[in-house]
């Protein structure tokens, strides 16, 4: 039992150790994800209360607004194939959807969180940047709206669902990280 534990956590420390390298959707990669929009390109997912939402961060910003707008890339936790997003002042907590609304979460590894915590990225659907569709609702990827961020489709009965803007919306920068 000890040797297990020992096991599980040196996985969870090599988990958390980014690999150095900025900006790229590479395993352990740190990233900062842009809105595409043009009433938001100063805007970044980060996390606040624990839900994720779009706001500006700039050079001024405090470290906090930094770090909570800096992701570590990982392995899919679903399907190695895509990404995952952990939390850079949060090590184990995920961004994952309930409901359609994207949350930071402690990872639980039931195979539900798994799934919730997958994105898939491919080209931008606006012809820019990256979108991320959600593993287990592929026709629905990470939108911002409003200023919160969901998986949504392109028209639904959601109001986030809307099909104005949606393809700016679910198209992402990925950039270097905000928190060094």
């Amino acid at each position: 039992m000890a040797g297990r534990r020992r096991t599980e956590q040196h996985r969870l420390r090599r988990l958390r150790r980014p690999d150095g390298s900025t900006g790229s959707l590479n395993p352990g990669s740190e990233i900062s994800l842009r809105a595409t929009t043009s009433c938001c390109t100063t805007e970044y997912v980060r996390h606040q209360n624990d839900a994720a939402v779009i706001s500006p961060v700039t050079s001024s910003s405090s470290a906090l607004d930094k770090n909570d707008a800096t992701w570590i890339v990982r392995r899919g936790l679903a399907d190695s194939s895509c990404v995952s997003f952990e939390s850079r002042n949060y090590p184990g907590d995920f961004l994952r959807h309930y409901n359609y609304r994207l949350q930071r979460q402690p990872m639980t590894g039931t195979a539900q969180f798994r799934a919730d915590a997958t994105f898939c990225p491919q080209t931008g659907k606006s012809g820019t940047g990256t979108s991320f569709a959600s593993y287990n609702s592929p026709t629905r990827c990470l939108r911002h709206y409003d200023h919160n961020v969901y998986i949504a489709s392109n028209g639904g009965s959601n109001t986030w669902d809307s099909a104005t803007s949606w393809s700016d919306d679910v198209s992402w920068v990925v950039t270097t990280p905000w928190a060094p």
